[in-house]
This record gives C-alpha cells, sequence and structure tokens, in this order.
C-alpha cells in the first residue's frame, strides 16, 4: 500500500509540474508624451497590474497562453498653464502571448486593453485600444510551482494625436504611450 501511495504522488507531482497556469504581479513605469509645447507636464506614474495566463497549446517549449490582466488605479499629477490636476487610469486587458522557455523564457504577444481615464472637473470616458507586449525572463523548474521573473515592455497600437477638441480627447492623448515592466510570480 505504501510504495503504490508514494508511486500516485510522484506521478501526481510530475503533472502537476507541466504547469499551464500563470499569475503575475506586475509593477509597470508608464510614460506619456512630451507635450511641453502646449505648456502642459505630466508626471510618469508607477502601475500595479495582475496577470493570469492559462496555456492553451504547447509544442515542446512554445506555448500559446491566454491572459486576462487587472490594471490597478495610477494617478499622475498634470499641470498646465500654472493649474494641476490628477488624472486617474485603470482598466482591464485580454490577449494571447506566445512564449518560448529554453531556460530563459522570451515572449511576444497582443492585448485589447480597456481603459477608464478620469481627471476631476472633466468627463471620464473609457478607450478601448490593442497593445503589443514582449517579455524576457526566466523560469526556475521547481516540481509543483515554479517561480517566474523579468522584464516587459507594452506599446499600444493606437494613440490620439493632434489637438485636444474636448476633454475626452484631451484624456486620451495624455493616457500612457509605452510601458516598460518588472513581473514576478508563479506557474502551477
Amino acid at each position: 500500500m505504501r510504495p503504490t501511495l508514494i508511486g500516485f504522488v510522484l506521478v501526481s507531482a510530475a503533472t502537476l509540474s507541466a504547469s499551464d497556469n500563470e499569475l503575475n504581479l506586475i509593477v509597470s513605469k508608464q510614460m506619456t508624451r512630451d507635450y511641453s509645447a502646449a505648456n502642459i507636464t505630466t508626471e510618469q506614474p508607477v502601475g500595479i497590474s495582475l496577470r493570469y495566463g492559462r496555456d492553451l497549446v504547447g509544442l515542446g517549449p512554445a506555448q500559446l497562453q491566454l491572459q486576462a490582466g487587472y490594471h490597478a488605479q495610477t494617478t499622475a499629477d498634470i499641470e498646465q498653464n500654472g493649474s494641476t490636476g490628477e488624472m486617474k487610469n485603470t482598466g482591464y486587458s485580454l490577449g494571447l502571448q506566445a512564449q518560448w522557455r529554453m531556460g530563459v523564457v522570451l515572449g511576444a504577444g497582443a492585448e485589447l486593453r480597456a481603459e477608464k481615464l478620469k481627471m476631476a472637473g472633466m468627463e471620464s470616458t473609457t478607450q478601448v485600444r490593442p497593445w503589443i507586449t514582449g517579455r524576457v525572463g526566466f523560469s526556475m523548474p521547481l516540481p509543483l510551482v515554479q517561480p517566474v521573473f523579468g522584464l516587459e515592455v507594452a506599446l499600444p497600437v493606437t494613440n490620439k494625436s493632434g489637438d485636444a477638441n474636448n476633454d475626452e480627447d484631451l484624456l486620451k492623448r495624455l493616457s500612457p504611450n509605452f510601458e516598460v515592466s518588472v513581473y514576478g510570480g508563479i506557474r502551477f
């Protein structure tokens, strides 16, 4: 009975170490364009995100992963013509990422982000735009749970540019247009 139980535990641990789920905590530096010519200066905020990924297809070291994320609210100080305010940004994302795990984890993907933008004294707005992502990281192949960590960059495919004719245009224009992140988490 005892050898059977030990064998069952080892086989179960081996199948669990296949690990097709990933949970990441991401700390991002969000960057916007320079609007000093329009007398607008904006702070480059740091954001926190939580992302869950599920491997859909795996072929050797390559996987295609479906990802869903929550981007916690960031607050950036904005100054325009001597008056100051705060811009708040929060959102959700859904995307696909191809990853290659060969000691180093390399990934490239695309996601759709719904970003809610808000500033005091203005109507809030939501914008949905595609982003492309790239990552490089490491994963420690341990049984049951694998720690993962690395660097990631994200760039929106579309940006609002030109004149800000209304509150909605201004908020979209001031939203992040580049993101550099560090992430850490587990595969299970």
